[in-house]
């Protein structure tokens, strides 16, 4: 599929499902603008890895915990993309504890960066959109957590559910204008939130894809083919939908 004219941000885009975006929109022809937070060097190195592709990749490093970095990545963007038409909210973050102890501090910071930074950001960047007449298309990444339930991750599953929800009341809304909203919710996927776990352990996480009806677990250039077809004019009856890709996981 051809982004080519595709003017892309990406939210916590130098690592996991967020890079594997990235590097798929680079190839089709997109120009992208991916945020990070703590590692300059592994953004440099991607930026100079897809510099050769047909799309022109940037980074920017932000604390996506902040509110006012939803003012700086579309300023940012517009300096060095030009008039944003697609917005992938990627970025996420979670901690593991039971639901007895998490405090308001852990609670505020999953729900900020999963959940609240999207809500912005999203409605900062429609704004735009609409204000420059810009058929726009924004794709949110939600989690299996979201309908599953499971220990320790309560305040994630929240804010992935919300996530789930943003999206549909986003892209009822914002229809008329002629944004599309949609989603992808992956299932268990072998990123840097579980890289202790496929490291480290095993036999446990080979457990864990026995489990799954495809009989493996996912990787991050699963979910970007369905971000590219999302982001692509093929796509363009497409709203208010999120794609589960979980290798079967929810059938159970």
């Amino acid at each position: 599929m051809n982004l080519s004219g595709k003017k892309v941000i990406v939210t916590g885009g130098s690592h996991g499902i967020g890079e594997a975006i990235v590097r798929r929109f680079s190839i089709a022809g997109a120009d992208v603008l991916f945020t990070y937070k703590d590692s300059a060097a592994k953004a440099a190195e991607l930026c100079d890895i897809l510099s050769s592709e047909k799309g022109k990749v940037t980074s920017l490093q932000c604390d996506m915990s902040d509110i006012s970095c939803c003012k700086e990545i579309l300023q940012h963007s517009e300096q060095t993309l030009g008039k944003v038409n697609t917005l992938v909210n990627n970025v996420g973050t979670l901690t593991r504890d039971t639901f007895l102890i998490i405090d308001e501090e852990k609670y505020d910071q999953v729900l900020d960066t999963n959940l609240k930074i999207p809500f912005f950001l999203t409605q900062l960047v429609a704004k735009r959109m609409i204000e420059h007449d810009i058929i726009g298309n924004i794709i949110n990444v939600s989690s299996l957590s979201s309908r599953l339930c499971r220990s320790r991750v309560a305040h994630y599953q929240i804010a992935k559910a919300g996530m789930e929800n943003l999206t549909k009341s986003a892209a009822y809304e914002l229809a008329e204008h002629g944004i599309r909203v949609n989603g992808i919710c992956p299932g268990l996927t072998a990123t840097k939130a579980n890289q202790e776990q496929w490291e480290n352990q095993p036999e446990l996480w080979q457990q864990r894809a026995a489990n799954i009806p495809l009989k493996r677990t996912g990787l991050p250039q699963d979910h970007a083919g369905a971000a590219l077809y999302l982001a692509s004019d093929e796509a363009s009856w497409v709203t208010g939908v999120t794609l589960v890709i979980d290798g079967g996981m929810s059938l159970y």
